[in-house]
């Protein structure tokens, strides 16, 4: 006999499995994009920190790639900073990507460029000397200038409405905002709409709970430990 839906069933939301585990470094700017975006779908999800000098083993067997962020759900152990954000907007609240596909695969394509700025600008951070900071300066602009040239909204990538892709660039705009108030080193100088998106970025709660207050010490002693040229010499505000 055919027998008709209930409809009086509803169905539940899915729910990350509370045993999840975000595994995670205290600076790492791809660990903070997953961990943007679980504050903003409002997804609980515990974070344990790593000494990624000294992995511990049961990390090692389990990470194909030895990187952070990683997600162990207590059955699956998911890595990648993108995929991880993806997987953790499943869950909570409305999605944070548009809603076209052309839309969606454009902002997934800038979030996964946004890795080749993060990248040149921590190179930039632990340079050991002035030559080598300035070629990854140079990398650095000339990536945002791309950027620059194609947003097109404000406040946020989209306009009004944040998504993964802010999440994506946010430790960046964090980090230039360490350069300019610590090193007096405007990486935005000539890029005024990157400045208006980085300084909504910078303001928004789950930015700043995500960089809490201890965040600079912690940049700052990473670079000491790394040889950074920015420890040794503090000011650059009269090197150009």
């Amino acid at each position: 006999m055919l027998q008709t839906p209930n409809r009086n069933t509803e169905t539940k939301a899915p729910t990350l499995p509370p045993e999840s585990v975000l595994i995670s470094f205290p600076i790492c700017p791809f660990v903070a994009r997953a961990r943007i975006v679980a504050l903003e779908k409002g997804v609980d999800i515990k974070v344990k920190f790593i000494d990624l000098q000294n992995k511990p083993d049961w990390f090692l067997e389990r990470s194909p790639t030895g990187t952070v962020p990683a997600l162990d759900t207590g059955e699956d152990f998911i890595f990648e900073s993108s995929v991880i954000a993806e997987f953790i907007n499943e869950f909570g609240q409305q999605s944070l990507h548009p809603a076209t596909p052309s839309a969606r695969a454009l902002n997934r394509s800038w979030a996964e460029f946004a890795s080749t700025l993060l990248r040149s600008q921590y190179m930039l951070l632990m340079s050991a000397g002035l030559a080598e900071m300035e070629q990854h300066r140079l990398a650095l602009t000339s990536a945002m200038q791309k950027v620059e040239a194609n947003l097109s909204h404000a406040p946020y990538f989209n306009g009004d409405t944040f998504a993964i892709v802010d999440a994506a660039y946010a430790p960046l705009f964090v980090r230039n905002e360490f350069l300019l108030e610590t090193r007096a080193i405007d990486l935005l100088a000539d890029l005024p709409k990157l400045r208006k998106w980085g300084a909504a970025l910078t303001q928004r709660c789950s930015v700043c709970q995500v960089h809490g207050p201890e965040h600079y010490d912690q940049l700052e002693e990473h670079m000491a430990n790394r040889g950074s040229i920015l420890v040794k010499r503090p000011s650059f505000a009269g090197d150009r």
